[in-house]
């Protein structure tokens, strides 16, 4: 038999005209039970439970009907139905977060916010964390200006032991009440942060971006010292103090800042362009050419060299004359192997020092044009002349002076901006105490005991202090034998074959023998530029053979031209051996040219052994872990990583790089659990090494 659904609704209006409530409500549940869609009826059906309070039945009914308009998005009436239950269920945490959701899509935020807050505080109150910060992170994106948020999250976060995601929640409402122009607000919620965590960086930017806003920077500078006071080697604290330095014009203290970063970091190397590029719109070149002194080898190490000569010129182009740009742009023509440049440079150089009275500038510009111009009378007239107006001995004039002036001169003669009349009192650190190792793990003051030397055209430059009495007059000096002549002319020609100038070495080897006689010296460097002669010559034999065949130069084996060409090897390996291999090395990873240099840094580091009291293995092997990592060889890497750790004497710091070198060259492998491992060794012993929380974070997700 059929339903006959009119007849139905027809006596349920009856029953209710006469008061019949239960009756109606048989009718109306036939009604719904033989069309289950008709929500309007099922909406009456269940205010006439209402009536009867059967307040289990109502409730089943609205959530049927809310959940109906809601999937239709008419948000406003499924809010309407969720409103009768909640005033049937009032604690329900179900439909305080069904309104808290339909408010926030119709645009309501007073009213979302309401339920969310309900919601966050119910689970919080019955120890569901998690979820209570959910609600909470909801409340905060719903509404950008409500900051007290965030002090539920953070407590929420403090209860669980969640310091990070705490500090993030205070550091966040500072943040916004530092759009707001709020800064005594924004203050104090930096304060919580650094309460839990001291040298947060996050929240320690935030809390000098607004003490600088107060203009009470003095507070700022002193908070950040006193923090280095205990933690000097924080390169985040050190790099927080840079910038407020900067913000507020503080030049000469930025510049001391600066010089402490690099000398435990190279790679923030960076930072002196940023200082010099404010030099420079300050029109302040000597301070420029003072910064871009300090980064040169880093510039030009790093594959810069076209900013650096770009910086330079810049100087030049505004004070032509100026004697420290053009030392610098002799570095870079010696760097980049530009012979013209190199000669013109030094042409300049000799004539604005004479000009303005430099006697050793001009003296080592000149010494540099006798050998590369041995017939012109002229150079070698003026250096006669100046030597002996000055008292240097003639002998002396091989002695790379330019290297004394580049990097050893004395505080007192390099001006540096200051606040005021005040001067920078600690640059002493870039005479005596600043040296750089740019290919290897870390860098450091060398021994004051040896003479200054500088290899060129190299990764590796070390600059050392000269240990001399200042006070000692130049004619007071004893005249050198002809053995220390000898030995300072050949160290003169090593540069030269050293920087690429073959020819000019070869010259000045046949003077030598023509002066000295047959020498075993002069056979062993003869020796040298014939072994550095030959590779020059090897190279370009694998470009011709390379190019007809399209053969890429990482495919050809350089070794087997060798010996098509009958080039004899060494006969035995020693330091000269180590010494090229690794720069040639060094030159080929420079040049992306990677498979080239893993060859020459494997016959490198056979040369020499983990115990043998140098440094040598270590940068070798830590070198070609990092070519083969390069590479996506993460496998070959880790040997080469591991190897690196058989080092003698290893410092704690250069043992947290390799371990998180391992961590990477695993992670890279997919060997999540390995990369756990080191990261957490690394993670264990230096909370602020490089990304490491992240790098832990990161792979602890993936475990």
């Amino acid at each position: 038999m059929n339903f006959d659904k009119t007849k139905a609704m027809r006596n349920a209006e009856r029953y209710l005209s006469q008061g019949k409530i239960r009756a109606a409500i048989g009718e109306y549940e036939q009604v719904i039970k033989n069309d289950p869609r008709d929500f309007g009826t099922l909406n009456m059906l269940g205010d006439l439970y209402i009536k009867t309070s059967s307040k289990k039945q109502a409730v089943s009914c609205y959530n049927s009907v809310a959940e109906h308009y809601s999937n239709l998005g008419f948000a406003q009436k499924a809010i309407a139905v969720y409103n009768k239950i909640s005033k049937i269920e009032p604690n329900s945490v179900e439909v305080s977060e069904k309104l808290a959701e339909l408010y926030k899509t119709k645009g309501s935020v007073r009213e979302a916010r309401s339920h969310y807050v309900t919601l966050a505080e119910h689970y919080q109150k019955n120890g569901k964390t998690v979820e209570a910060i959910a609600i909470w992170k909801q409340i905060a994106i719903l509404d950008p200006n409500n900051t007290e948020v965030f002090a539920n999250i953070a407590k929420a976060h403090l209860d669980d032991g969640q310091q990070d995601e705490a500090i993030e929640a205070y550091v966040e409402c500072g943040n916004r009440f530092a759009k707001q122009k709020k800064h005594d607000l924004a203050l104090n919620w930096f304060e919580k942060a650094l309460t839990v965590r001291s040298e947060e960086p996050t929240a320690l930017a935030g809390f000098v971006s607004s003490k600088i806003a107060l203009d009470a920077v003095g507070e700022a500078v002193e908070r950040l010292s006193g923090l280095l006071e205990v933690s000097p080697f924080n390169r985040e604290i050190l790099q927080i103090l840079i910038d407020c330095h900067l913000t507020v014009g503080n030049l000469a203290d930025a510049e001391k800042t600066v010089i402490k970063l690099v000398e435990q970091e190279p790679a923030n190397y960076p930072k002196f362009l940023e200082l010099a590029a404010i030099y420079l719109k300050n029109d302040d070149l000597p301070s420029t050419s003072r910064i871009l002194t300090m980064s040169s080898e880093h510039m030009l190490v790093g594959g810069q060299a076209g900013e650096f000569n770009a910086l330079i010129n810049e100087v030049l182009s505004r004070d032509p004359d100026h004697l420290d740009a053009l030392r610098l742009l002799v570095r870079y023509c010696a760097w980049q192997k530009d012979e013209k440049g190199f000669r013109d440079g030094l042409v300049r150089l000799a004539g604005i020092a004479k000009a303005s009275g430099f006697a050793e500038d001009e003296r080592y510009a000149l010494s540099q044009l006798v050998m590369i111009f041995p017939h012109e009378a002229e150079y070698s007239n003026r250096l006669k002349e100046i030597n002996e107006e000055y008292g240097f001995a003639d002998e002396e004039a091989a002695e790379s002076l330019f290297d004394k002036q580049f990097f050893n001169r004395e505080a007192s003669d390099l001006p540096i901006a200051s606040s005021g009349d005040e001067e920078l009192d600690e640059f002493e650190a870039v005479g005596a105490d600043f040296a750089i190792v740019a290919d290897g793990v870390s860098t450091g003051v060398v021994a004051a005991d040896f003479e200054p030397v500088i290899e060129t055209f190299h990764g590796e430059i070390a600059v050392e202090p000269i240990d001399e009495d200042p006070t000692t007059e130049f004619d007071e000096q004893p005249e050198p034998s002809g053995a220390s002549r000898l030995e300072k002319e050949i160290e003169s020609i090593r540069f030269y074959i050293e920087s690429g100038y073959l020819e000019l070495a070869d010259k000045a080897i046949h003077e030598l023998r023509g002066e000295f006689g047959d020498r075993v010296e002069l056979d062993e460097l003869r020796k040298y530029l014939t072994s550095v002669s030959a590779q020059s010559e090897a190279a370009a034999a694998v470009e011709l053979v390379a190019e007809p065949h399209g053969m890429t130069t990482g495919s050809f084996d350089l070794g087997d031209l060798r010996s098509e060409l009958g080039l004899e090897e060494p006969e035995a390996a020693d330091d000269s051996d180590y010494e090229t291999r690794y720069h040639t090395a060094v030159a080929y990873q420079e040049m992306g040219l990677i498979e080239q240099a893993i060859r020459e840094f494997q016959d490198a580091v056979a040369l020499v052994s983990p115990d043998d009291g140098t440094r040598r293995f270590f940068q070798c092997a830590n070198l070609l872990g990092h070519c083969f990592m390069q590479q996506g060889m993460p496998t070959l890497a880790l040997k080469w990583f591991n190897r690196t750790l058989e080092t003698n004497g290893l410092l704690e710091e250069e043992k947290q790089a390799l371990w998180y070198e391992v961590g990477a060259a695993y992670e890279l492998d997919g060997d999540v659990e390995n990369a756990a491992k080191y990261f957490e060794l690394v993670y264990a012993e230096n909370v602020n090494f490089r990304d490491v929380r992240n790098r832990v974070k990161s792979v602890m997700a993936s475990h």
